[in-house]
């Protein structure tokens, strides 16, 4: 039998102490069980419709889109968080903590309502790269009911051209999209736009009775895995709606 000394005993419990407690520690992060906290914070200014400011930094929506300055309804995507500014919120992080520009990606709450979703209820955004996040069905609920609503950006068009113009074909792979007018009249499309799920903007051109035109990418626009088309008229009515 070997023989261990006190100190030596001694030694090898505060070891084992100390490695019970690296462990209990890091355990979370290894096995991607993390658990994050809300945390306060006072609204210092809206940004614009899914971004705020706060004294803890600049805070990002996440899973919310939000029109972009001279899109339709971007003042009222950015008018409706007005309500915040001046008042403790509790924001939550998800896996990613900050985005490309440094900004906090975040769920935001107040008084209990949960935000994000409620941008997507009233219309006023859609949903954004859902994948992985721990509120993703919920978001996804919250946009499906805006759309069922019809409201805000699921408003449908009522140019006399919405019911003319159709979306032929698209292919991610190669980058393009196809429009057709099935009508026997010319279309102007001023003010027209197709943008995708992100932020990709295509101004359209008029097109003549029974026309096809194609639009080519100036880079990687559509993603192979899925995306989403937007068409909306001048007046940011929405023509054709298409995910794959």
């Amino acid at each position: 039998m070997v023989n261990i000394s006190l100190p030596l005993r001694l030694l090898i419990f505060v070891g084992v102490i100390f490695g019970l407690s690296l462990i209990s520690i890091y355990y979370p992060s290894f096995n991607g069980d993390v658990i994050y906290e809300k945390k306060s914070a006072i609204v210092l200014r809206v940004i614009d419709g899914d971004t705020i400011e706060t004294d803890s930094g600049k805070i990002r929506l996440l899973g919310v889109n939000t029109p972009e300055r001279g899109q339709a309804y971007y003042s009222d995507a950015k008018g409706f968080l007005g309500y915040l500014v001046n008042e403790s919120v509790e924001i939550l992080r998800d896996v990613e903590d900050l985005d490309k520009y440094d900004r906090k990606l975040r769920y935001v709450f107040y008084d209990d309502v949960f935000v994000n979703g409620l941008i997507l209820e009233t219309g006023l955004g859609t949903s954004f790269m859902l994948e992985g996040l721990v509120y993703g069905e919920k978001l996804k609920r919250a946009e499906e009911q805006g759309r069922m609503n019809g409201v805000n950006l699921w408003v449908g068009s009522d140019d006399e051209c919405s019911e003319c113009i159709v979306l032929l074909e698209l292919s991610a792979e190669e980058e393009f999209f196809v429009l057709e007018n099935v009508c026997l009249k010319d279309c102007s499309l001023e003010g027209w736009s197709v943008k995708d799920d992100a932020n990709h903007i295509f101004n359209l051109e008029s097109v003549g009775a029974g026309e096809i035109v194609r639009y080519d990418s100036k880079g990687r626009v559509w993603n192979n895995a899925g995306d989403r088309f937007f068409m909306r008229d001048k007046s940011g009515g929405l023509v054709v709606f298409w995910e794959y």
